[in-house]
């Protein structure tokens, strides 16, 4: 049996006097009735939310034919999802990841003479906690909704959803630890998640019985359709990865942790004052993610070539290939959610929006970076409106090839010659949409000239959290708009019109959306000065004050 050393046995022993201590601290200083108060407000808000706007969605219940090819082929597009999972968590062990200790215990704790997997075991276990609580929630909603297209009852949709959801973030943080424990090979373990993710998807999308590597946990998710005991290799695969991954914990880099501590505190800084910019720019860092040196193609220079596309074109040359291949992932599962909305499933609208939201931060690269240094901005002879204008020039530009490529995924999922006038009428302005939302989202980061977000600090806490969630939830909110002209081009197929007619009238209107949010970017400033000038001279008139 093996012995514990009198040094080691005290270690751990100040090591658990020491959390169990913060803990009290922590707990001491805790508003009980606040925090009750604050998870009732969570659990009605969201909660209630999220079965309001369900009952608000009448989706149509599958016949027996779509029913067969659910039971068929679902297994294969729901392990899609596990694949990713696996995907994400080998990277993010091989960046590092996933645990984010506090950094008085990377330098404290595991630089004493205790052993590291006595300090590091709990965090991962809260990890684990978390990850999973989140991925079944997640799960019980994504359930919840296909219940109302499926036959079977509420609950049991809503708990085999929330079982795949739990695997799924468990899969990603055992990964990880597992990823990171053992020091895989950066290539190798790339190299190898990649294999399995494609072969999933090779069985997802063709019409084969040959299955996939993950189909047991697909399979398991669509229980209430049919039940399979083989389907719980899927429970003990995650089990097993995540018990290694515990077991492997005292082997992890004390640089990475150190390095994703400082990371992520800023992060979560970051996340409380809403600022996504810098969100997406930690992220980066934490995945070590680094533009080129060099563009992947050189642009010969010309006094005839404005500096400013000029510039946008070669930091978009810059991206490296996985933010590349990212951004295609995201335009792909932005068109099959497409598809699946044409289908019947509505939610998938909210899907595709955020999915383009997201594409959409990524390709406005130029503006942000503008956005990011206000003080060379300002001293460039050129109103930021119009800067900022020209900023959108190059990103519009780069929109047609993904558009292109979204096009072709749902050509490939909906097989007919009108599917590519419909991808292509409804398509390319869902993708400006996304684009959009993320232009409103990196504009309104920009300095105000006007001081009024100082001023929002003197209004009223209601009026002050009222304003705050309007900014934060605007643009993802315009992102999903613009993935809306799907459902008309639906019920134009159904009530027997002209489907290119519907797609026509409703892209339209997104067109016109597009127009409204390029003049905001162009006068934004104008608009605010005149505003400020209008409410300063309607409260010298209220006060009988002489105008100036």
């Amino acid at each position: 049996m093996k012995t514990v050393s009198p040094v080691n046995s005290l270690g751990l022993d100040a090591v658990a006097a020491l959390r169990t201590t913060r803990r009290k601290h922590r707990v001491e200083e805790m508003e009980w009735f606040e925090a009750l108060y604050r998870v009732y407000l969570a659990a009605i808000v969201i909660g209630g939310t999220i079965l309001f706007l369900s009952g608000l969605i009448k989706d149509t219940q599958l016949t027996p034919a779509e029913l067969t090819v659910v039971s068929q082929r679902g297994p294969h597009v729901l392990g899609v999802v596990i694949a990713v999972a696996l995907f994400i968590g080998i990277r993010s062990g091989n960046n590092g990841g996933p645990l984010a200790v506090e950094e008085a215990e990377v330098r404290h704790l595991l630089l004493a003479p205790v052993p590291h997997s006595s300090v590091l075991r709990r965090p991962a276990i809260q990890r684990l906690r978390s990850t999973a609580f989140s991925g079944a929630g997640a799960g019980a909603i994504a359930g919840q909704l296909a219940s109302r297209r499926l036959p079977g009852s509420f609950a049991s949709w809503a708990f085999y959803g929330a079982v795949f959801g739990l695997c799924a973030g468990l899969i990603v943080v055992g990964g990880a630890l597992l990823s990171h424990g053992l020091r895989f090979n950066k290539l190798a373990s790339s190299f190898v998640v990649t294999a399995l993710l494609a072969w999933q998807i090779a069985v997802a999308v063709q019409h084969t019985t040959f299955p996939g590597p993950f189909d047991a946990f697909g399979s398991m998710a669509l229980w209430p359709l049919h039940q399979e005991a083989i389907d719980l290799i899927a429970v003990f695969a995650t089990i097993v990865i995540c018990a290694s991954g515990i077991f492997t914990v005292g082997n992890l880099s004390l640089e990475a942790l150190s390095r994703r501590s400082s990371l992520v505190s800023q992060l979560r800084f970051a996340v409380t004052l809403q600022d996504l910019r810098t969100v997406v720019l930690l992220r980066r860092q934490l995945s070590q993610e680094q533009m080129r040196k060099s563009p992947w193609v050189t642009l010969k220079r010309s006094a005839k070539t404005s500096p400013i596309p000029r510039r946008g074109i070669q930091s978009l040359l810059k991206f490296p290939a996985r933010r590349v291949v990212r951004m295609q992932l995201l335009i792909a599962v932005a068109a099959m959610c497409q598809v699946w909305a044409y289908r019947g499933t509505t939610p998938a609208v909210v899907a595709s929006g955020l999915c383009l939201f997201v594409f959409g931060l990524e390709i406005i690269e130029p503006l942000s970076q503008e956005v990011d240094k206000p003080d060379r901005t300002d001293a460039i002879p050129i109103d930021r409106g119009e800067l900022m204008l020209r900023h959108l020039i190059v990103p519009t530009l780069f929109l047609l090839p993904f558009g292109a490529l979204g096009i072709l995924v749902a050509y490939l999922f909906e097989p007919e010659p009108i599917t590519l006038a419909i991808a292509l009428i409804v398509g390319l302005p869902a993708v400006g949409a996304g684009t959009a939302g993320a232009i409103i989202n990196a504009v309104k980061g920009a300095p105000d000239p006007l001081g009024q977000t100082n001023e929002r600090m003197f209004m009223p806490p209601e009026v002050a959290g009222m304003t705050t969630m309007t900014r934060a939830v605007w643009p993802p909110i315009v992102a999903i708009l613009g993935s809306l002209p799907i459902l008309a081009v639906r019920e134009g197929v159904e009530n027997g019109d002209n489907a290119v007619g519907a797609a026509l009238r409703t892209a339209i209107g997104v067109v016109l959306l597009l127009g409204f949010v390029g003049a905001w970017v162009r006068h934004r400033d104008a608009a605010r000065t005149w505003w400020k000038s209008f409410v300063d001279g309607g409260k010298q008139s209220a006060f009988g004050q002489p105008k100036k």
